[in-house]
């Protein structure tokens, strides 16, 4: 199959029609009607010509901002204008994502900030052409020192209902101001960069989506086969150090070999929090995270497990959020590796100044030398590590039995003024 250039095909379609004009006979170009025609003819082909090359450049631009800075710069070519841009919205349609510029500005200027005469196309939808923008009064507030403006031209950027931003362009080095046909022609380009936007945006959402799927995978690799040896790598030395006869100087290795295990454990934890932490939801990334992690903890060790949190959860700083994560993973393993436990609950509570994160089991709670000795071995590394993520933060730790029977723990972080959304 023989791809075909469509765009050039148009190109040599106008060229041939360009032929076919100045072939005229020659008695024709004495008469007026004809001249008119011919120079309209040759207008439009330059016109035709010059938006083929454009969007075709446009089209050809693999980034987003790359994108956006090329439209810029092909707007004021295809114009012949001195100077152009675009002010390109994020996707709500409202907030400015990228103000790009092109030609004489003397540097990226703030124009869309100042200069409300920018945001009519695409809050009403209107092209607004002006023979000299100083004398329109919603062109005020251009600061000292800007760059003169005189005639200017402005369309909205859409595509398919939706709005993208404004397209403009001033000052005519070869002419007073614009007019109808320099409004049609930036119109059209205006629609095909729209869609050059688009796409754009589409082609990075879809390389995120990939991404995110990678990073998951990763997780749920590092999860199911990393986590699993290193957690059977420590309960084959605890067997070890148990039922063996060993040495000093073996039961010491031993221990070496389980205290690594653990914090290699622990760090993983942290890994695996990270692959999935950069795409949550900002509210309730952390929550739902949580969630999954109970239910594939429940899965696993059969082992009745519940996440209770307060209404409408806060977003969590990123360090915070990391810690809370941690601490409950390792909060169940010990669970499941020491508490002969039938049921653990989690519990999130946050109020105006702090988050506090509870883990409780109805095992068979702390011996009276693990409460008295906080040696750093064994459940006392995974302890020690707790309670060290939580002072690193300025917060509060607490391990203890409860009043009937397992264990409680819990870990109270102050948020930073302003940090709760």
């Amino acid at each position: 199959m023989v791809d075909i250039d469509y765009d050039q095909a148009y190109l040599n379609l106008l060229s041939d029609l360009v032929q076919q004009v100045e072939q005229v006979p020659e008695h024709c170009a004495d008469c007026a009607q004809f001249a008119v025609v011919h120079d309209t003819v040759l207008r439009s082909v330059d016109q035709i010509s010059r938006l083929i090359s454009a969007s075709r450049q446009v089209t050809a631009q693999p980034s987003l901002d790359q994108l956006l800075q090329m439209v810029a710069d092909t707007t004021i070519q295809l114009m012949r204008a001195e100077m152009g841009g675009l002010l390109a919205l994020d996707e709500d349609e409202e907030t400015i994502q990228s103000f790009k510029v092109s030609g004489l500005f003397q540097e990226p200027h703030s124009i869309a900030a100042e200069a409300d005469i920018l945001h009519l196309p695409y809050r009403q939808g209107v092209v607004v052409r002006l023979d000299d923008i100083c004398d329109d009064p919603q062109a005020m507030g251009f600061s000292p020192g800007h760059l003169q403006m005189g005639a200017f031209l402005a369309v909205p950027l859409m595509n398919k209902g939706r709005t993208l931003g404004t397209l403009f362009v001033a000052n005519r080095p070869h002419g007073p101001s614009f007019d109808a046909d320099d409004e049609c022609l930036l119109l059209a380009f205006a629609s095909q960069a729209a869609i050059a936007i688009e796409n754009a945006r589409l082609c990075t959402q879809s390389k995120e989506l990939t991404l995110l799927h990678e990073r998951q995978r990763l997780a749920r690799v590092l999860h199911d086969t990393v986590a699993q040896h290193l957690f059977a790598i420590g309960l084959e030395a605890r067997w070890c150090i148990e039922n063996s006869a060993l040495d000093e100087q073996v039961e010491r290795r031993l221990q070496a070999i389980r205290r690594l295990a653990a914090h290699s454990s622990c760090q993983l934890r942290s890994a695996i929090f990270a692959l999935y932490r950069p795409y949550l939801a900002e509210d309730d990334g952390l929550l739902d995270l949580l969630k999954a992690q109970v239910m594939e903890f429940q899965a696993r060790t059969h082992i009745a497990a519940s996440v209770i949190a307060s209404p409408q959860f806060p977003s969590l700083p990123p360090q915070i959020g990391q810690a809370v994560y941690s601490i409950v993973c390792e909060s169940l393993a010990n669970v499941y590796k020491h508490a002969c436990s039938q049921a653990v609950i989690v519990t999130l509570h946050c109020d105006d100044d702090s988050v506090t994160i509870t883990v409780q089991d109805d095992g068979v709670g702390l011996s009276e030398e693990l409460v008295l000795s906080p040696d750093p071995n064994g459940l006392h590394f995974g302890v020690a590590i707790m309670r060290q993520l939580t002072e690193q933060l300025q917060g509060d730790f607490l391990i203890r039995n409860t009043d009937d029977q397992g264990v409680l723990v819990r870990a109270r972080f102050r948020l930073p003024a302003g940090s709760r959304s």
